[in-house]
């Protein structure tokens, strides 16, 4: 067998080992309750056809798991949440071999190598591939993009451009953020003389988009209020609460999910490019560049989460690989590149494991996280201390299931207490209006009630009012009455762990 042909059959079998490896981690415990994540309920009824499409996001998700959901024939809400999450983490799979894909076409097989192991086991995309959200449907279309602009940087050509125009199309059906996705054509095509390519381009991604998105194509007026409603969001904050802008959240983020070893081989990477800048591509520019316009650009929002971070951690991860490649070459007159190479990309995948930080990151922390249910417990302590019928209180953040918005059956079969839950405990009433209901406990989390306490945040114009009563009730609920009765610590993950806190409030 010839050397070109051994090298494809090489990349080939390094992908789809890296395919099912990342896909068979990913789904690992990702069997918690349907309702523990806000978010999962109102996919699963969606994707069941018990509730109309919302279109808060593109439907790329929800139609592959959709068609997941035909194909197997599951039928209850927790088989259709754990169903959309393997779609999640098949998207995280692909977006890995992806990045794979670009490291090798970029610097080489090592660093494909190097990069399909510190993704596979990085601790953030093994947690955001546990929920059916659109973050990794995102990171794939956003990946592909990035590979499409190589492919094309390489070998211009129509063809080059249509699977751009796929690409991008993935990305946009991912999340609405997608659309940056178009920098890359912008960037790589202007600096092109191939003919006819922006016509083929814009041709695949429209078909592309329309493919994926026909309902949402089909109900133009839902979804143009629903766009219109995730933009305020990006603009004014969820809630009735907002913060300063901008703010150092993102920096935040980005020290807990990376690593030292990560800081130093990133830095080695931008020296690198500056000092080699001449010689340095558009897609190269655009890839080391993007993980830091992205931060920015995040940092300019109220709405903040976690996960609106994967795309740059995913890149800046890329990039820390191609440190290791640019470290091999400073250090190549005392030492074998290949022993550098090696025990750098030895040092970016250990780091991985332990936690850098208090509370987050680490593999294994993480794996750990998705084998411990705090809610649980929980109900356990209730179901043994709290004698019927004490009725109880809650905030929407505890994520005990309530017959209104898991039904009836669900919501008694885990606790037969009665429940009254709103988004806070707060808007259920006084305490006296609590005690005269019957209301023995008001259960609530850190979650909630730091909102009225963190620096920098401050209620919508028009919600002043709301915000101080809400304020004062968990000022009140934390200083009059006794200490929880039964606690637990916010832990690593926020769904799993929300930090959970029950008072007694009857006299």
């Amino acid at each position: 067998m010839s050397t070109v042909p051994m090298r494809r059959a090489g990349i080939a079998g390094w992908c789809l080992l890296v395919f099912v490896a990342t896909a068979w981690l990913h789904t690992r415990h990702n069997d918690f309750p349907w309702y523990y994540h806000p978010d999962e309920p109102g996919k699963v009824e969606q994707v069941m056809g018990t509730r109309p499409w919302n279109f808060h996001h593109p439907m790329l998700l929800l139609s592959a798991t959709k068609l997941a959901v035909t194909v197997s024939g599951v039928k209850s809400e927790q088989a259709v949440a754990e169903t959309g999450r393997t779609v999640s983490a098949l998207f995280t799979a692909g977006a890995v071999v992806v990045m794979v894909l670009i490291a090798m076409l970029a610097r080489g097989w090592g660093a494909g190598v190097i990069t399909g192991l510190a993704l596979m086991l990085h601790h953030q995309l093994f947690e955001l591939s546990h929920y059916m959200k659109e973050d990794p449907a995102l990171l794939f279309g956003l990946s592909l993009t990035f590979l499409a602009g190589f492919v094309f940087e390489k070998w211009p050509s129509p063809a080059a451009a249509a699977m751009m125009g796929l690409a991008c199309g993935i990305a946009i059906s991912g999340k609405y953020l997608g659309f940056i996705a178009l920098a890359v054509p912008v960037i790589v095509l202007t600096r092109s003389g191939i003919k006819g390519a922006w016509p083929v381009l814009i041709f695949v991604l429209l078909a592309t988009f329309a493919a994926v998105n026909l309902p949402l194509l089909g109900d133009w007026e839902r979804f143009s209020a629903s766009f219109a409603r995730e933009s305020r969001l990006v603009v004014e904050g969820q809630g009735e609460i907002t913060q300063r802008v901008p703010h150092s959240r993102y920096w935040s983020i980005f020290l807990a999910n990376s690593t030292p070893v990560m800081w130093v081989l990133i830095l080695v990477a931008v020296s690198a490019a500056i000092r080699r800048r001449a010689l340095l591509s558009a897609m190269e520019w655009t890839t080391l560049g993007f993980p830091f316009a992205f931060a920015i650009a995040l940092s300019f929002s109220p709405k903040d989460n976690d996960r609106y971070f994967l795309p740059a951690t995913a890149m800046f991860t890329l990039l820390a690989v191609a440190g290791i490649s640019y470290l091999a070459d400073l250090l190549r007159a005392r030492f074998r590149p290949r022993w550098t190479e090696a025990i750098a990309g030895l040092a970016l995948v250990a780091a991985q494991f332990p936690s850098w930080t208090d509370d987050r990151g680490g593999l294994v922390r993480y794996v750990g996280a998705f084998q411990h249910d705090d809610t649980a417990e929980l109900v356990e302590w209730l179901r043994a201390n709290v004698p019927l019928p004490a009725m109880l209180a809650k905030d929407e953040k505890v994520r005990l299931p309530t017959p209104l918005r898991h039904g009836e059956s669900v919501a008694t079969s885990v606790l037969p207490h009665r429940i009254l839950s709103d988004a806070y405990a707060a808007d259920l009433g006084s305490f006296e209006e609590l005690q005269a209901r019957g209301v023995t406990h008001v259960i609530t989390t850190p979650s909630t009630y730091q909102k009225f306490e963190r620096a920098g945040f401050r209620p919508k114009q028009g919600q002043e009012d709301l915000y101080t009563r809400r304020k004062l009730f968990y000022a009140a609920l934390r200083r009059d009455f006794d200490d929880p009765v039964w606690m637990r610590k916010r832990g690593t993950v926020i769904y799993l762990h929300p930090g959970l806190e029950v008072y007694r409030i009857a006299k």
